[in-house]
C-alpha cells in the first residue's frame, strides 16, 4: 500500500518566519533556527519507511532554495491555496492522484517530534480512516487520511487554539452524514479516527525555552533521536 508523507515548509527568511520569537531573538537567528527545523525534518524524512515523500513549500518562488536543503532525493510541491486547509487540501488531492493511499502531513515547527509517532500515524491509517496529533496550544502537528475527507479542512479558525477542537467536530459531523448513506459492513465497523499522544509547536520564546531544556535532557539521556542541526544552533 503506497504512503506519502507531505512536509509543510515555509522558506526561511529573516523577518518572514518564527516571527513570535521576535525581539527574544533577532529575525536573523529566528530564521536560522528555522532552517536548522527544517534540516532535522528532513532528516526524518530520510530516516521513515515511506515510499514518497515531498516538501510542500511556500512562497511560490522558493524551489532553488528548498532544492539546496533537501537534496535532489524528496519532491518539491508549492503549496496552494487561500489558507491552510486549502493548501492541505490540495496537497491531500495530489497525493491521492498520485496513486497514494496513505498520506500523512506533518509541519516543519516540531523538530524533537519522535519519528516513531509519524511511523504509527502511517500505521493506524491501514485501519482507520483519519490519524491526528494533537499540539498543546490547540493545533495539531500532524493529520493524516487513507481516503479523501476534505470537509475536515472546511470552517476552521487557523493560527487558533480552536483549531483542534473544530477539526473534531468536524470529523464527527462527517461521521454522522457517512454513517446515514449506504456503506459497507467494513465501513461501517471500523474506527473512524485515531489521536496520536499530544506534541509541541515552538512558536514562542516560552516555546524555545522548553525546547532547549528538552534537547538537553535528550542528550543527556543518550536518545537517538536527536534533532542535531537545532541542537548545534542552540549550542547545547
Amino acid at each position: 500500500m503506497s504512503t506519502s508523507l507531505v512536509v509543510f515548509a515555509k522558506n526561511p527568511i529573516s523577518g518572514k518566519v518564527k516571527t513570535r520569537l521576535i525581539p527574544g531573538i533577532s529575525s536573523d537567528r529566528a530564521a536560522e533556527l528555522y532552517k536548522a527545523f527544517i534540516l532535522d525534518t528532513i532528516n526524518k524524512i530520510n530516516r521513515l519507511k515511506c515510499r514518497k515523500a515531498s516538501i510542500a513549500y511556500t512562497p511560490h518562488g522558493a524551489e532553488r532554495a528548498f532544492r539546496k536543503l533537501a537534496g535532489r532525493s524528496i519532491i518539491l510541491l508549492p503549496q496552494k491555496g487561500r489558507n491552510l486547509g486549502e493548501r492541505m487540501k490540495n496537497a491531500f488531492i495530489h497525493s491521492f492522484a498520485e496513486g497514494a493511499k496513505r498520506v500523512v502531513i506533518i509541519g516543519t515547527d516540531s523538530p524533537t517530534l519522535p519519528i516513531s509517532l509519524i511511523q504509527k500515524a502511517f500505521d493506524v491509517l491501514k485501519k482507520t480512516p483519519i490519524v491526528i496529533g494533537p499540539t498543546f496550544d490547540g493545533g495539531y502537528y500532524l493529520i493524516g487520511l487513507s481516503r479523501p475527507n476534505y470537509e475536515v479542512f472546511n470552517g476552521i479558525k487557523w493560527s487558533t487554539s480552536m483549531v483542534f477542537d473544530q477539526t473534531l467536530s468536524k470529523i464527527k459531523s462527517s461521521k454522522k452524514q457517512t454513517s446515514k448513506k449506504q456503506v459497507s459492513m467494513k465501513q461501517a465497523s471500523e474506527k473512524q479516527l485515531c489521536v496520536l499522544p499530544p506534541w509541541y509547536d515552538v512558536d514562542t520564546s516560552d516555546n524555545l525555552n522548553f525546547l532547549k531544556t528538552h534537547i538537553l535532557a535528550m542528550k543527556m539521556s543518550g536518545l537517538e533521536d536527536m534533532p542535531d542541526n537545532t541542537a548545534r544552533f542552540l549550542n547545547i
